[in-house]
């Protein structure tokens, strides 16, 4: 019988933006971040004279604040948003489905679940990258920046995260370590994607621009096709 499918409504506008301006953030936070530590163009003439490093660090606070806005948006769209764009860690679903879809990504099994939205590994990873250690490099960055004025505003919020990891460098190696985990979550999360875009021809990729992927019709749901889809669009938008 041949495989049917239909389209779902996954990732809303929301999703998408907050997707890609997550993207386009942390790539630049990356570059600079980077370059800051590792400053490599030494510029000619006296420091006066010359703002290279000044500009480095305007655009990587820049990015940072947009980094941290855009993961408070993402917190709301948690609750505002449809099914596909929450994380129900509570279920033992979840944790059985973490263990299947690690078996299969990690060639132990073949066997896995097709998930219209993200599979469990995929959801546990951005808890773990985006949320947990967002958050911390997102303390660990204020408090860096709050360091270059002592009685300011920022320094009053976030000076107590210097003396909880004992001192300032030790600060800047947690925010450094933090950086190089979000570029292995790169190197997994793009693994994934296309693995699973090629695998299961389910659109993945091009869903994080038009919002939409393709559900296989179950056997025995295709005879009676119009009753299945008028279902699942009623699931998909409820």
């Amino acid at each position: 019988m041949m495989t049917l499918r239909h389209q779902v409504y996954v990732w809303q506008f929301p999703v998408r933006l907050f997707h890609w301006v997550n993207a386009l953030a942390i790539t630049v936070l990356f570059v600079t971040g980077m370059y800051i530590g590792h400053p490599i163009l030494d510029s000619p003439g006296e420091a006066v004279g010359n703002f290279f490093m000044g500009k480095v660090r305007f655009w990587h606070g820049l990015s940072a604040y947009i980094f941290s806005a855009n993961i408070l948006f993402r917190l709301y769209w948690f609750w505002a948003g449809n099914e596909y764009s929450k994380i129900r860690l509570w279920k033992k679903e979840f944790w059985s489905d973490v263990v299947t879809t690690f078996k299969y990504y990690t060639f132990m099994t073949r066997e896995h679940v097709l998930h219209v939205g993200h599979n469990a590994v995929a959801q546990l990873m951005y808890l773990i990258f985006i949320w947990l250690a967002g958050l911390l490099i997102i303390l660990t960055g204020l408090a860096m920046r709050g360091g270059s004025d002592p009685n300011g505003i920022i320094q009053g919020l976030f000076g107590w995260v210097v003396p909880f990891f004992r001192n300032e460098y030790q600060v800047r190696n947690v925010h450094h370590f933090l950086a190089w985990g979000y570029a292995l979550f790169l190197l997994g999360h793009l693994y994934m994607v296309f693995r699973q875009d090629i695998l299961d021809d389910d659109g993945t990729i091009s869903s994080m621009v038009n919002g939409y992927k393709f559900e296989i019709i179950p056997p025995d749901a295709q005879e009676g096709r119009t009753d299945y889809l008028t279902k699942e669009r009623r699931r998909n938008y409820s």
